[in-house]
């Protein structure tokens, strides 16, 4: 029985995360970056100075784009999900319904609980859900609402974490059609940075022999790298989390 409820405790107690390796390696990186640019193997890459200006109409555009795309992910998992969906939730109504009423009688709480008990065993035996106890010998109704009342939180519980790996499907999804979308061009350092190009163009100028800081072409890749996995962790990030940090921003402007 413990091992059903390890990703819980793991959940609880993650602690995978280790600060001091993170910390160093970025401060080798820091270091590193700043030598490159010491010895003018690196250029200067500056923010768009206009970018107050043409924000909104910077996330407007990937709102759209997101939009999309996440619009045809959710269908897409749909197909597959959603009859479960539409049973957790008859399943939780149903038990709803009958807790709701005022006094219920015996007899029809002892015929909605050998219907839930029966799927319950199913359920517990497909390791899906965790054990319930089933009502005594001679059961109350204070016996029957019990069951399911706990029934109803198991069922409630399911459906949450039946949305939430829907919801991680969706987004992986979204995040994979992210990446192949910058990597076919889709660039969201080319709205934010003034001077993308410049770096592009001393990257072709060395390619033709007619500059001679080499570092740029390592600096461009990285930089196109970097975009790269920005823009397809801000289109998996789905239209909630553009959507917050565009009214962040507009409130922030607003207030200028």
């Amino acid at each position: 029985m413990a091992k059903k409820y390890d990703y819980i405790k793991k959940g609880l107690t993650d602690t995978g995360f280790r600060q001091t390796p993170w910390t160093v390696l970025m401060g080798i990186l820091i270091v590193i970056c700043s030598v490159l640019y010491a010895t003018r193997w690196f250029a200067v890459v500056g923010v768009n100075p206009n970018l107050t200006e043409l924000g909104s109409d910077v996330f407007l555009k990937y709102m759209f784009i997101i939009v999309t795309v996440e619009r045809a992910a959710a269908v897409f998992v749909g197909m597959f999900r959603s009859q479960s969906k539409v049973d957790w939730a008859l399943r939780i109504n149903r038990i709803r319904e009958i807790l709701q009423m005022e006094n219920p009688s015996k007899s029809v709480l002892r015929q909605v609980y050998v219907r839930e008990n029966r799927l319950i065993k199913k359920l517990e035996q497909s390791e899906i859900i965790g054990e319930i106890d089933d009502v005594p010998a001679n059961p109350t109704v204070q016996d029957y609402l019990g069951y399911l009342t706990s029934s109803k939180h198991a069922y409630e519980f399911q459906r949450a974490r039946f949305n939430s790996v829907s919801s991680k499907y969706v987004a992986q999804i979204v995040f994979v059609i992210g990446i192949i979308l910058a990597m076919l061009g889709l660039s969201i350092f080319n709205d934010l940075l003034q001077n993308m190009n410049l770096v592009s163009v001393l990257a072709q100028e060395i390619k033709n022999g007619t500059y001679t800081e080499t570092g740029l072409v390592w600096q461009t890749g990285l930089l196109r790298f970097t975009d790269i996995i920005i823009t397809g962790g801000l289109l998996g990030g789905g239209s909630a989390g553009l959507n917050e940090l565009s009214n962040k921003m507009t409130e922030y402007l607003t207030k200028q």
